[in-house]
């Protein structure tokens, strides 16, 4: 095709476009003019909607993809904002813990004034005995000995049996190879406890001389009783949850829950006479 007859054909085809959008403004709906623009402007009013509709679905495409967008950082700014919520809710919590440890350890000054109290971390488990021993970050020199009891907030822990300069061990009153005297607290009446082995990670304390004539009753709880001078009196043990009759011997025995959580011990407090603290 000549170079001549290529212009000449676009020039025709913009003609008729121009045409064909004049006879649209201007025809009226019922005049020759109309008609005719009815018979040819249809067809290319199929391809302008066509345009339209593609136009219109690109154009939402790209504000679903804009939405979306903002939509995926305004997630990313909640879940930072909701861990940032979190760590908060921890940090309260964990200063709750600490200010109810205070407020304990303050109550417990005032009723151990005859002893200087070592605060101590527990730095080590013997998990072969699930809890029953424990290593502190404390030691002789700071006036700590073999035989010194230690306790939390919560209750009697054990005692140091294996004092080294620095750290030193601690046996709680869960090992089976601990027994003490306690008295049941409604009452004073005297009764034994020794460690039990913790089959089913069970950590309790076994009430095995249970006077015929004792009173004891599930929910009592449990305190030190005088013990040669070795545990200050008064001391919670735990509280009663089983009772239990031998059916041979009709003797009774039961079992106490400690008051203190030997599966969370980490800060712990051991009880030295001044004497010894000097």
């Amino acid at each position: 095709m000549k170079k001549n007859t290529r212009q000449f054909i676009i020039i025709l085809c913009v003609l008729t476009v121009f045409c064909i959008a004049s006879i649209s403004f201007s025809a009226e709906e019922d005049s020759v003019l109309g008609k005719v623009y009815n018979v040819i402007g249809t067809p290319f009013q199929y391809v302008q909607k066509g345009f339209t509709a593609v136009g219109t679905s690109v154009r939402k495409a790209f504000s679903v993809m804009t939405e979306y967008g903002e939509i995926k950082d305004r997630i990313e700014e909640l879940e930072q904002e909701n861990d940032r919520l979190q760590n908060m809710e921890n940090q309260f919590d964990k200063l709750k813990d600490e200010n109810e440890t205070l407020r304990a350890l303050l109550e417990l000054k005032g009723y151990f004034e005859d002893y200087e109290m070592v605060a101590a971390n527990v730095i080590a488990q013997d998990v072969s005995d699930w809890f029953n021993e424990f290593t502190i970050d404390k030691g002789a020199s700071d006036g700590i000995k073999n035989g010194d009891v230690v306790i939390t907030a919560d209750g009697l822990v054990g005692v140091v049996y294996n004092c080294n300069d620095n750290s030193c061990k601690v046996r709680s009153i869960i090992d089976e190879q601990y027994i003490l005297y306690g008295r049941v607290s409604r009452s004073n009446e005297l009764v034994r406890l020794r460690g039990t082995t913790n089959e089913n990670y069970t950590a309790r304390l076994k009430l095995d001389r249970i006077a015929d004539t004792t009173e004891l009753y599930i929910g009592d709880t449990i305190v030190t009783a005088e013990s040669g001078g070795v545990y200050p009196t008064g001391l919670v043990l735990g509280v009663v949850v089983d009772i239990i009759v031998d059916e041979n011997s009709g003797q009774r025995y039961a079992y106490v829950e400690p008051a203190v959580d030997f599966t969370k011990v980490s800060r712990l407090f051991v009880l030295v006479t001044e004497e010894e603290g000097k």
